[in-house]
């Protein structure tokens, strides 16, 4: 009996660890693809400094970090990183980059707040 029992422990285990490895691979494949395409991006623009996979991954993982997550919860929290504190405050000199860097981030890790950002983009445009 105790034999069957450590088989099936052994089996639950593999079976955990294969579950584990499947789901992992894909989540780091996805976030390869999403800071390949970034990095690309971004050197591709000039907009941002030379980047690279790995810092892609660092910065913004596979949901966006703080850029998606500002869309997702204060879309206007995105003005202060652009060297604004209220939609009509004066802008740094580079803001226009950040704002096209910012984008980029949009367009990779969170298409779905892209109609979000650029609206904000526009009421500072106005």
């Amino acid at each position: 009996m105790r034999g069957n029992a450590t088989g099936a422990a052994a089996s639950l285990i593999a079976l955990t660890l294969a579950i584990l490895t499947a789901c992992s691979s894909t989540s780091s494949s996805a976030e390869n693809d999403k800071a390949a395409r970034f990095t690309a991006k971004v050197n591709e623009a000039g907009v941002g400094p030379a980047m690279t996979p790995r810092i892609a991954k660092s910065l913004y993982g596979n949901d966006g970090g703080a850029i998606c997550a500002a869309l997702k919860n204060n879309p206007a929290g995105l003005l202060l990183g652009w060297g604004r504190v209220t939609l009509t405050a004066t802008p740094e000199e580079h803001a226009d980059d950040l704002v096209a860097y910012d984008r980029l981030v949009v367009q990779v890790y969170c298409p779905e707040h892209l109609d979000t950002f650029e609206d904000l983009t526009d009421r500072i445009n106005r």
